[in-house]
């Protein structure tokens, strides 16, 4: 078994963790009178202190995540504080030499524990690897990926040429079972823009001779975060090879660029503002060299579309409504009704458009919609079910898209804001997409219907 791919937030796993954790702190806690009456309280209200002081600042002071979390998480962590707490009376309270050397590794079980609780209601590290950055599949650097075999990345396909299909598609032999990961840097000429290393899959018919003229779905990260999480966190590497293994080989090129300027302070918006011109990297930049690097997406704009998950879908919903000639497609989950920083709307207008609310209007996806019309763009926005902060910011921008007479839907994500809610969109909506982008059939424009649709 490769225990790079063991599950950790489902399956035997957590549960035997649990079981050890319930039996360390009961451990932990139990001991004489004055380990019972004074030291365990003692432990128990400090911790409670400690996990509101971190609420407080985290959340009403600095407002570090952005929004929200569900307070449960707080204690969670209250109960490996307790644990940690309770290490040096514990101690005390035994009076075998032998037993207070287990009295850390307990602890440890507690904390371990309440890590895992945490990292299981937001899915976040889904496997053991991928706590140590494993991606779950293969990655090689695009150098790497052109000396083998002597590949020639230089476009085969022209404009002219007909997009694959899964009705003209026979699958060559030698085909390879699974796709591949890239890495690389996309240059940024027209906008000087300033970016980490983007990831790029790259589906079975993609690596076929002859190559198949596929579609282009550029995934977008959250912040904080960064342009693995896709491949590391939300295994779409995975997923697409799964996809494409029943649907001949065929799935569209997925690429990940960098949309928060390299971990800004100010992270872009993907607007071009004072910090940055992501909207013309995004739209102009990433592009170009998709099509000129991988000769994908080259037939028409109705072969891209555009996602991504909170940062990533607000990015998605603002490219589509500014950009709808080049993404005509977007799947927006768990997005905001605005672009937004954690130092409030007033910072955010004075640091990217010099105090201008009129300049925020501009490129701001709502305002921008009333004065345009949206022919041939469809979407669709999914919000998780618990997600309170998120859930009716979607829904805000759901009903104001259908004022403004576009093609969109609303669906119903499973959990809160974390990575259950945010694979959904992609994960759920695969055949409407691939609909969309001309490989499910010669229609690319209508809008399928989709389960969990409301509105």
């Amino acid at each position: 078994m490769n225990l790079q791919n063991l599950a950790i937030t489902t399956g035997v796993v957590p549960g035997v963790l649990y079981v050890l954790a319930a039996a360390a702190l009961a451990w932990l806690v139990w001991g004489r009178r004055r380990h019972l009456s004074r030291w365990v309280p003692a432990a128990a209200v400090v911790a409670g202190i400690l996990c509101i002081l971190v609420w407080l600042f985290s959340e009403q002071i600095w407002n570090l995540w952005g929004s929200p979390l569900p307070k449960r998480v707080y204690a969670y962590a209250g109960i490996g504080i307790l644990a940690l707490l309770l290490i040096v009376p514990k101690i005390l309270d035994l009076r075998p030499v032998p037993a207070r050397i287990a009295v850390v590794p307990a602890a440890l079980v507690v904390v371990l524990a309440s890590g895992s609780l945490i990292n299981q209601n937001f899915d976040y590290y889904p496997t053991l690897g991928s706590v140590f950055g494993d991606p779950g599949v293969k990655v090689e650097s695009l150098e790497q990926f052109k000396s083998q075999e002597g590949r020639d990345l230089v476009p085969k396909a022209k404009r002219s040429d007909s997009p694959t299909t899964l009705a003209n598609w026979t699958p060559p032999e030698g085909m390879p079972n699974q796709g591949t990961v890239v890495s690389a840097f996309i240059p940024a000429p027209i906008s000087h823009e300033a970016s980490s290393a983007a990831f790029v899959y790259l589906p079975p018919a993609y690596l076929a001779t002859p190559r198949a003229n596929l579609p282009v779905l550029v995934l977008i990260h959250g912040v904080p975060g960064g342009t693995s999480d896709w491949i590391r966190n939300g295994r779409i590497g995975q997923f697409m090879d799964d996809y494409a293994a029943s649907h001949k080989g065929l799935a569209p090129v997925v690429v990940m660029p960098d949309a928060g300027g390299k971990w800004a302070s100010y992270p872009p918006l993907c607007m071009n503002t004072r910090q940055g011109q992501a909207g013309t990297y995004l739209s102009q930049d990433v592009p170009n060299w998709v099509k000129a690097t991988f000769g994908a997406g080259t037939h028409s704009s109705s072969q891209w579309a555009v996602g991504g998950f909170s940062y990533g879908g607000t990015c998605a919903m603002q490219l589509a409504m500014n950009y709808p000639g080049v993404y005509p497609t977007f799947i927006d989950s768990s997005g905001e009704n605005q672009p937004t920083i954690r130092q409030g709307h007033q910072v955010l207008l004075q640091q990217y458009f010099g105090g201008s609310a009129a300049e925020f209007r501009r490129q701001n996806a709502l305002d921008v919609i009333k004065t345009r019309k949206y022919p041939f763009t469809a979407g669709i926005i999914t919000v998780g079910t618990d997600d309170q902060f998120y859930g009716p910011q979607g829904t805000q921008v759901y009903q104001g898209m259908k004022r403004a007479g576009i093609n969109v839907q609303l669906q119903d994500a499973p959990g809160g804001h974390a990575w259950p809610a945010w694979k959904y969109g992609v994960e759920n909506n695969m055949d409407w997409l691939m609909t969309r982008l001309g490989v499910a059939r010669q229609a690319a424009y209508p809008l399928a219907s989709s389960a969990a649709v409301t509105g």
